[in-house]
């Protein structure tokens, strides 16, 4: 495509971050047929890229990220570039052909690189690789103040310049250029631009604004809260243990204690006399294993007054306790007499 002809009627430039969206409108003449072509291209380095056109069948069309709209009502064609990207920078045209192309509207646009960073750390940026002397340079009021930047005229191969904190390498076989800054402070933050160098002006090449924030702690104290995030874990991990080691020890002795039976051994006995009452004391409660016959059991009375040998003395036992009386025992009586 040739674009030969008027000139745009207007001319605005736009800046926008990566990731966000362009949107705009051009606008064409009241003699101009809505069904004519309508097309939004870009110049760069001399060279015409058509992005998106529109068809006289349809009156939206939508080519990768960019959407054509052409309301034939109020005459407008409306563009819409999702996802910019640095590369995406370049000077756009609206145009449309009757008779020869004509361009209703010029944008030149800006897509930048947001950059948020903390003092003492480290900034790297790549950016596109332009014949000649590359630099990077701050922004100011009126002009851009160079920082670091690269001769081609010192060196024949791969040649790094070193200012300050700043370094630019220059990669001619990638075709990129690489700004290093270290130690940022939080006077760094601004707008620099990757630029081809001129004794006149750098001309832009990428833009990138720059955000440093002081550090909530000093070097000293920020050492201090690593030290204490780390014993805090630690010692959170040595606590889960000890309480999952207790849960285990609490379910085991749980285990044990109900798979033995419990009884109580009690024994309230008393024992009266017509002239004094002596009563036993409560034996103290005892456990006792499921069999019996392998374990001692024992059992204390406590005695509030003094037993005689005639007294007799009485005590609660399980049935498989008492004394047996075999089956087969004999008893033999003898009659004595005495003279």
């Amino acid at each position: 495509l040739i674009f030969t002809g008027l000139q745009a009627q207007t001319y605005q430039e736009e800046s926008r971050s990566e990731g966000s969206t362009l949107y705009t409108q051009c606008p064409y003449t009241l003699e101009t047929d809505h069904y004519v072509k309508k097309v939004w291209y870009r110049v760069r380095d001399g060279l015409h890229k058509v992005f998106v056109e529109s068809s006289p069948h349809t009156t939206h069309t939508t080519k990768g990220k960019v959407t054509i709209h052409d309301n034939s009502t109020d005459r407008t064609v409306y563009i819409t570039m999702t996802d910019l990207q640095v590369e995406d920078s370049g000077t756009y045209y609206c145009a449309y052909h009757y008779g020869g192309w004509y361009i209703t509207k010029t944008i030149s646009l800006n897509v930048f690189k947001e950059l948020h960073k903390w003092e003492l750390d480290s900034l790297s940026v790549q950016c596109p690789y332009s014949p000649g002397t590359n630099a990077w340079c701050r922004r100011g009021d009126t002009l851009c103040n160079i920082v670091a930047r690269t001769d081609i005229t010192l060196t024949s191969h791969n040649s790094k310049a070193l200012e300050d904190r700043t370094s630019i390498w220059c990669d001619t076989q990638q075709r990129t250029v690489t700004v290093t800054v270290q130690k940022l402070q939080a006077q760094d933050a601004g707008v620099y631009w990757c630029a081809l160098y001129s004794s006149y002006r750098p001309t832009r090449i990428m833009e990138v604004r720059l955000s440093v924030s002081k550090s909530e702690y000093p070097p000293a104290a920020a050492s201090s809260v690593k030290t204490f995030i780390l014993l805090l874990g630690v010692l959170s991990v040595l606590f889960i243990l000890a309480l999952i080691s207790l849960v285990i020890l609490c379910v085991r002795r749980h285990k044990q204690l109900k798979g033995r039976g419990t009884w109580r051994l009690k024994a309230e006995d008393t024992y009266e006399k017509p002239e004094d009452t002596t009563q036993l004391g409560s034996a103290e409660r005892m456990e006792s294993p499921k069999d019996a016959s392998e374990d001692l059991e024992y059992v204390t009375l406590n005695f509030k007054s003094q037993l005689s040998l005639e007294d007799p003395l009485y005590c609660n036992v399980e049935p498989s306790q008492a004394p047996r009386k075999p089956e087969d025992e004999s008893v033999e009586y003898a009659i004595i007499a005495l003279k």
